[in-house]
């Protein structure tokens, strides 16, 4: 009478063994796309492509230069490509449009200017391109999305309206406390109102009439 854990056993070290001579399966994802030599032809291909300065803002934008089947691109300049060889969950990527200029390039891009209609597409909701969406559903997705109100707005500037907190250093507007932060006790019952101590006038800031 045969013994079942044997048996397992058996039957477990075989598969080992086979799909050991076997080597690893054909045609899947190549981590050595990621070696420094497939790197720089990467790099290349971009820079024969869009010059020397889109390639080096494009290796800051994205953290591997990828490469994969172009699927489509969207009104707002997005290319969305696919590596059905990839692990799942990794095999569906936007590229966004490089931006020029060496500063602040990231104020430039970010997921908000991914379109409607390739959002499920990117996300594995569903496998329909944006392309196709788009033809089905005309009407939904035929107004451009806005993009990020924070991409239009200039960071490094020093405009009227650009948010400052209270008690910022060389703070445009001075919004000073009334009174001392900090009060030492005493056992008289009179006492200022706690409600000024830390107020501070936002009228004008908030434009509040």
């Amino acid at each position: 009478m045969s013994n079942p854990w044997v048996d397992s056993l058996i039957r477990v070290g075989t598969r080992l063994v086979s799909a050991l001579k076997a080597g690893p399966p054909k045609n899947v994802f190549n981590p050595e796309y990621l070696t420094g030599n497939n790197f720089l032809k990467r790099f290349n291909e971009v820079k024969r492509a869009e010059g020397f300065g889109a390639a080096y803002n494009k290796t800051r934008m994205e953290s591997t230069l990828r490469k994969g089947s172009f699927v489509g691109k969207d009104y707002n300049g997005n290319m969305y490509y696919e590596d059905k060889n990839a692990p799942y969950g990794r095999t569906r990527w936007v590229e966004y449009p490089t931006p020029k200029g060496i500063w602040a390039i990231e104020q430039n891009y970010d997921a908000s200017m991914v379109s409607p209609e390739w959002h499920g597409w990117l996300h594995y909701t569903h496998d329909k391109p944006g392309n196709v969406l788009a033809a089905e559903h005309e009407k939904p997705f035929k107004m451009a999305l806005p993009i990020n109100q924070s991409m239009q707005r200039p960071e490094f500037g020093r405009e009227s309206e650009f948010h400052q907190p209270p008690c910022t250093m060389a703070a445009r507007i001075v919004r000073g406390k009334v009174g001392p932060k900090y009060e030492s006790w005493s056992g008289s019952v009179q006492t200022t109102n706690p409600a000024l101590r830390n107020y501070s006038d936002n009228e004008k800031t908030l434009h509040i009439p």
